[in-house]
């Protein structure tokens, strides 16, 4: 009996001291990997791409003291300079210019851990709204789900992370406006900043369009003028009043989200390629996921369902979309967890102190590595695009337009080579000519000799850079036949010239 009386008291010194550190351990561990994983993604794939004409578009303000709204001619050539740009990124590429002016490698990968801190913290408060008594551990565990298996699609340091961070407390402030509407009056803010970096604070009247809809169905009309007005008509409003663009801000984005051109030949804009492992792993995933929810018997609010539903579509449309479904799909899955006594704290605010030690080892053991890493492998993440001779080797001489891949045109003009045909700015190209379409053509042997002939006429087109052999051979063809000879090479590069 007396042994029986001491068990209570046993588990509850257990519980008190051992479960605490148990937890600082599991918050190390999942935590950790979650913020490391993308880092060591991102260090994996380097400096490549878009970054550097987002780089190159930011130093172009601090040179020149202004908004960057039209094309600079030493760019892509008198052709296209002055040409306006509805640049729904300026406010992104302000802030990574003036965080890393001199291009410091560690610098760069400082500040995308700290993008992934901001938005772990946007994540977990967003869980806390949906599923409030939802163990950490599981919380941790989720996130973990996303980081490494969602996150590295993406990862990049682009206008986008700011999304990411942004769309998590967008879906938490709507969840709370649930029960209380005056929630929606922090989505005017949130707009007033999310429309000066990235286009996609259109999920903002998109998103709040649904509250409004459910507040009707329900005949709520107050409420539903709530959200009509501080979730749609605010937001909007606030985005055409405080932004540089005003309306264009609006009907540029949804351009630019519907473009045929875009949407058909840029990658990251088309659908989900299923014959891909990690893509049909995901597919079998939201499956499952289903089957368990309708065998779980946990009731879920419509509202979440056609989230859920609503970024599955989004994502098999247009793969770039990833990330706001992988951020969806763990809110969705705290919800229903956090339905069940079971899986609900058990720590009590014993914890409280554990949590905070293993956030913070989580968070100080991912820097360590991430700096680790990238000391060890600097030399990959910051390799150029383009050998530097080549690059040189046409700074030094006289030429017009140089015709050259579109991944590395950023790349090109950030390291002040002037008339370079294409950068990843294709809305730009779209909406001021015929280039975008016109390079389409030529990468994919559509183009014939006469259609060439015209185009490098038109654009003043006297160098190519390009890959050695990876030139379609309608291409090659023409630079044959026009007298084009190799005149530079070096790596896997060479440059061609009339």
């Amino acid at each position: 009996m007396a042994a029986a009386k001491d068990m209570p008291h046993a588990a509850s010194r257990i519980q008190s001291w051992w479960i605490p550190r148990y937890r600082v351990y599991t918050l190390g561990v999942l935590m950790g990997l979650a913020w490391f994983v993308p880092m060591l993604d991102f260090m994996r794939r380097g400096l490549r791409g878009d970054f550097w004409w987002v780089w190159a578009s930011g130093q172009w303000m601090a040179v020149h003291h202004q908004l960057l709204m039209k094309n600079p001619a030493a760019w892509n050539g008198s052709g296209l300079g002055g040409k306006t740009w509805v640049n729904l990124e300026w406010g992104w590429e302000w802030i990574l210019y003036h965080l890393n002016p001199h291009q410091t490698p560690l610098v760069f990968l400082m500040i995308l851990f700290a993008l992934e801190l901001l938005m772990a913290a946007a994540l977990f408060w967003a869980m806390a709204t949906l599923a409030p008594k939802l163990s950490i551990e599981i919380k941790a565990g989720l996130y973990l789900v996303y980081a490494a298996f969602v996150f590295p699609f993406t990862v990049k340091l682009r206008a986008e992370m700011f999304s990411y961070i942004a769309f998590p407390l967008l879906l938490g402030i709507l969840w709370r406006a649930r029960r209380d509407v005056r929630w929606l009056a922090l989505l005017v803010p949130l707009t007033v900043i999310w429309a000066n970096i990235h286009g996609s604070w259109l999920l903002i009247p998109a998103l709040t369009g649904l509250e409004a809809l459910r507040r009707v169905a329900r005949k709520e009309w107050r409420d539903a003028g709530w959200a009509l007005t501080g979730g749609i008509l605010g937001p909007v409003a606030a985005a055409v009043l405080f932004t540089p663009f005003h309306l264009r801000t609006l009907t540029y984005a949804w351009w630019l989200d519907h473009n045929h051109w875009i949407t058909t030949y840029i990658q990251e804009w088309q659908s989900v390629n299923f014959h891909q492992t990690i893509f049909l792993v995901w597919a079998a995933a939201i499956i499952l996921s289903w089957m368990w929810r309708a065998r779980s018997g946990v009731r879920y609010p419509w509202l979440l369902d056609v989230w859920m539903l609503g970024t599955t579509v989004a994502f098999f449309e247009e793969a770039r979309m990833v990330t706001y479904f992988g951020e969806v799909f763990i809110l969705w899955w705290a919800y229903g967890l956090g339905r069940d006594d079971r899986r609900r704290e058990f720590l009590g605010t014993r914890g409280e102190s554990a949590t905070r030690i293993g956030l913070g080892a989580a968070g100080l053991l991912a820097l360590v590595l991430c700096m680790g890493f990238g000391m060890q492998t600097r030399s990959h993440y910051t390799a150029p695009e383009v050998p530097r001779q080549l690059v040189s080797w046409v700074n030094q001489r006289s030429h017009g337009v140089v015709l050259a891949p579109v991944d590395v045109g950023g790349y090109l003009i950030a390291h002040h080579m002037h008339g370079v045909f294409l950068d990843g700015r294709s809305d730009f190209f779209l909406a001021n000519g015929r280039r975008f379409q016109q390079y389409v053509a030529m990468i994919g042997a559509g183009a014939r000799e006469r259609q060439l002939a015209r185009d490098f006429s038109s654009d003043h087109v006297t160098l190519v850079l390009w890959p050695q052999g990876q030139l379609t051979a309608n291409l090659a063809g023409y630079l044959t036949r026009s007298h084009f000879h190799e005149a530079a090479r070096a790596g896997k590069w060479a440059v061609w010239a009339r």
